[in-house]
């Protein structure tokens, strides 16, 4: 399949929609008004949603269709965020990771915000449980870090952290163990939605509030879901890489079979390149969040074929092993038209180095730094079952976040941010000798 690639003008898409407005960071709508990233965002989600049954892309639209995609889609939720709240790039807290040890920008600390100090009635300590996958994955532990400084800003709540080693059976005991006694609250990551349902229900019907942050469960009767921009992460995929090239083999890199990453940001990433003809699906791979088995599944496609243009990654760990792959057997330049373009998810420090080496073209950000959100509404629903103060919506989402480039461009009303501008990045600063 031939690669090719559109021209693009001094580091700016030539079919730029918009220019980002100084210091609003307002982006323009379809109308030449002036819209939020979250918003604009927003509206090309629904426009690319309502044409994905049209797509024209043969191949595109068999793995769309096989995989159910549109399925996943209708039901995510993409609306506005919770009391009218516009987040702008430069806010946000500056404090150690907890766990990391890390030095952390978290963005959205002024989201649905809590005063420090005690919290709800000052004479009683809140025991709330944080069960989770992951104190040895950059973005897991870095949720970890939001979670605990968050509780840390609180005298009055007792934070217990338990990470269950992606054993989802064994996050279902963890979360029976506080039901035995008697937690306040429970605040969970859950790495996939159906087996989390069951447990979450038993804590509710013990009158016990849960908060998901990320993923979802199965459970309807959650008290909250904190989702993240999933569906804008593989729009701004798509969107991308229909701006650089028309065509070329896709090997794609995709988390779990289930999970929400895979289903919304890939759902999302086929509905925008599906209305171009060119692009081919020559490697459909689950590798799991794990950059060994990226690595691998890399390896395979290139030594299957000598037409490798594109690698589609729905997540950092898993661009850094297709990154890897792809050095190793001396492939970067092997592209029919150049260089392999690479796509990842997931705003890492190591991510954005790659990137500002030109390694890695682009990243749509999905922070980790989430978890004090989870936390301060898990607060909003223990006061509420105290009758102290109104329960916060069933639905926090997120603010959708631009995409990160190694030069700034426009592309379909986004004008994206450099490495130098995006200061959330988040793990280990990785040498880039």
């Amino acid at each position: 399949m031939k690669l090719t690639r559109r021209t693009m003008l001094g580091g700016t898409a030539a079919s730029a929609l918009a220019t980002l407005t100084a210091p609003n960071f307002a982006w323009a709508d379809s109308h030449g008004g002036m819209a939020s990233i979250h918003t604009h965002i927003n509206t090309l989600i629904a426009q690319y949603a309502g044409t994905a049954g049209d797509m024209p892309n043969a191949s595109v639209k068999a793995l769309y269709d096989r995989d159910g995609f549109r399925d996943y889609l209708e039901i995510y939720p993409t609306g506005e965020l919770v009391d009218g709240f516009v987040w702008e790039p430069g806010m946000g807290a500056e404090f150690e990771g907890p766990y990391s040890k890390l030095a952390i920008k978290a963005p959205f600390t002024d989201y649905i915000p809590l005063a420090e100090g005690e919290v709800l009635n000052p004479d009683k300590t809140y025991r709330i449980g944080f069960v989770f996958h992951g104190f040895n994955h950059p973005w897991l532990v870095s949720l970890a870090d939001t979670v605990a400084w968050e509780a840390a800003r609180h005298p009055n709540i007792e934070l217990e952290v338990i990470d269950a080693e992606f054993d989802d059976n064994r996050m279902g005991q963890v979360i029976d163990t506080w039901i035995t006694k008697q937690f306040d609250g429970i605040l969970l990551w859950p790495s996939r939605e159906a087996p989390m349902g069951p447990p979450v229900d038993r804590a509710i019907q013990a009158g016990i509030p849960v908060v998901s942050l990320d993923r979802r469960t199965s459970s309807s009767s959650i008290s909250s879901e904190v989702l993240g921009n999933f569906y804008a992460n593989g729009l701004q995929q798509g969107l991308y890489l229909k701006e650089v090239a028309t065509g070329g083999n896709m090997v794609l890199n995709r988390k779990d079979l289930g999970s929400t990453a895979d289903s919304i940001r890939t759902g999302a990433f086929l509905e925008v390149i599906g209305h171009e003809a060119g692009f081919e699906v020559a490697g459909n791979y689950h590798t799991n969040s794990q950059r060994s088995m990226a690595f691998d599944a890399t390896a395979d496609a290139l030594q299957a074929s000598d037409s490798f243009d594109i690698s589609f990654n729905t997540g950092g760990e898993e661009a850094l092993g297709a990154l890897g792959a792809i050095q190793e057997a001396d492939r970067m330049e092997s592209g029919d038209s150049g260089k392999i373009i690479i796509l990842a998810n997931d705003d890492a420090k190591e991510i954005l180095a790659k990137i500002k080496a030109g390694e890695i073209d682009m990243v749509a950000p999905y922070t980790p730094l989430i978890g004090d959100i989870g936390l301060r509404a898990l607060v909003g629903h223990i006061g509420a079952v105290e009758g102290m103060n109104e329960a916060p919506p069933k639905l926090i989402l997120t603010p959708n976040l631009p995409m990160v480039t190694r030069e700034k461009m426009t592309i379909e009303g986004i004008e994206t941010l450099t490495p130098d501008e995006w200061p959330y990045a988040y793990g280990p600063v990785v040498s880039e000798a």
